[in-house]
């Protein structure tokens, strides 16, 4: 999977909104965000998802607070630095 991210905005001084697009390498990972999004997800799906927003955005140290929205394959983030 890769992404790229569209939008960050600093919400204070630790958190941010980052609006992310995810870029599916295969119909795994395309399922996984599709089944996501309309809340049919299995547990691996999720997991895979899940684990590619936690750590795989070159974000540096951060954790996701929440999952503010998601369109697509647009996801929209809020983070803690």
């Amino acid at each position: 999977m890769k992404h790229t991210i569209k939008a960050k905005q600093k919400i204070d001084l630790y958190n941010s909104i980052v609006k992310v697009e995810l870029f599916p390498d295969n119909k795994t990972e395309k399922t996984a965000i599709k089944n996501i999004e309309i809340m049919t997800a299995s547990d691996n799906e999720r997991e895979l998802v899940e684990n590619y927003l936690h750590f795989g955005l070159g974000l540096g140290d951060y954790s996701i607070v929440k999952l503010i929205s998601q369109e697509g394959n647009k996801v929209t983030l809020q983070i803690s630095v």
